[in-house]
């Protein structure tokens, strides 16, 4: 549920409208018995309604939680306090199972008979105008509140345990973003351990084959690229980013070559050469048409 703040705000409650507030219940409080009495005959109407009323004491007992809430409305800082006293009215509303139209047909009955009386006290139209559109918003505010609890009602009936459903939602949220980055701490173990592997075929090139060495290097140099690449990526993707599937398979395009530049300086047989070159060929159109449905995906979007 909003604070009290962001539902002023929603309705345009200002300063200007609390002070109005006080000077409609100059008008308005004077009626409070007989509206009251107007009402209970508006409730009498609906057979719903009127078997809450079945003895003289539940009537008088009505009136009197009218009059009080009647008197709320115009006396009240509309604060939390006032807010929370609301959703308790909504609450037992909901729990003796009077439907949310009632509460709604009340409303409109209590601002009709409310208009009435402005307008046959306050002859200055402004004035009357103002107070007018003061009233309309207390009477909308008090509604909005009390018939939210409707609305949670039906969230829990609709989950088969609300809060527990909330808890899980949170604890998977939470290990979800917990794994990823673990993730990430595991890529950048894997990250510095390339960084070695580079270092090591650099250093191989120096002291013995110049040219296996090189070729070596160059290899681990892809790897730690793609390093980089994944790690950007897996940053993105807890930012909120996407996760492109096109990022494994340079991976696997990468892991590739650089078997490739390995096999070129040790002794393989043609057929193993071959396969990695067709393997090699298959990855590159599946990468292809990877990124040509990525590519236009992005166009449409």
């Amino acid at each position: 549920m909003e604070s009290i703040n962001d539902i002023r705000e929603q309705f345009e409650f200002t300063e200007e409208d609390q002070k109005n507030l006080g000077k409609l219940g100059e008008i308005l409080l004077p009626f409070s018995d007989q509206l009251a009495g107007e009402f209970y005959d508006f409730l009498k109407q609906n057979p719903k309604t009127a078997a809450y009323f079945k003895t003289e004491e539940a009537v008088k007992r009505r009136k009197e939680t009218f009059k009080y809430w009647f008197n709320d409305l115009f006396a009240s800082q509309y604060d939390n306090r006032y807010l929370l006293r609301l959703q308790k009215i909504g609450k037992v509303h909901v729990k003796i199972g009077l439907d949310s139209y009632h509460v709604n047909a009340s409303i409109g009955f209590v601002r009709e008979q409310c208009r009435r009386q402005l307008a046959a006290q306050i002859k200055d139209g402004i004035c009357k105008e103002d107070l007018l559109i003061t009233l309309h918003k207390a009477l909308d505010i008090n509604l909005s509140i009390m018939t939210s609890s409707y609305q949670e009602e039906k969230l829990k009936k609709v989950f088969v345990s609300y809060k527990a459903e909330e808890h899980l939602v949170n604890f998977a949220e939470r290990l979800l973003h917990g794994l990823n980055l673990f993730l990430t701490v595991g890529l950048l173990i894997l990250a510095i351990g390339v960084i070695f592997l580079l270092g090591h075929d650099i250093f191989k090139a120096v002291t013995t084959n110049l040219e296996a060495g090189v070729i070596r290097a160059l290899g681990s140099l892809l790897i730690l690229w793609m390093m980089i690449e994944l790690l950007h990526t897996q940053i993105n993707h807890l930012r909120g980013g996407k996760f492109h599937v096109r990022i494994f398979l340079e991976l696997a395009l990468v892991a590739f070559i650089r078997k490739i530049f390995v096999a070129s300086f040790e002794y393989k047989d043609p057929i193993s050469f071959m396969l990695l070159m067709g393997a090699l060929l298959i990855l590159g159109i599946v990468y292809f048409l990877v990124a040509k449905v990525e590519s236009k995906g992005k166009g449409q979007a």
